[in-house]
């Protein structure tokens, strides 16, 4: 089940200091796309980065994070 980009801030925190979703893609297939500022979750980040459609919000939001933070 896809989710959306409200339920995907949510799961990652809604205070300014959490990474923040500036856009989402949608559904593409089996995956989601989205633009996320890391804010203090991962300073000086930003990324396009994708997620499994069929993950619930709190593993996608784990998933984004993981790769904000990742090199």
């Amino acid at each position: 089940m896809a989710i959306t980009g409200a339920a995907l801030q949510t799961a990652l925190g809604i205070t300014p200091q959490d990474a923040k979703v500036t856009q989402e893609f949608g559904v593409v297939s089996t995956y989601q796309e989205w633009y996320v500022e890391g804010n203090l979750d991962a300073p000086g980040r930003a990324k396009l980065v994708r997620t499994t459609a069929a993950d619930n919000a709190a593993t996608q939001a784990a998933s984004v994070l993981a790769q904000l933070r990742a090199n």
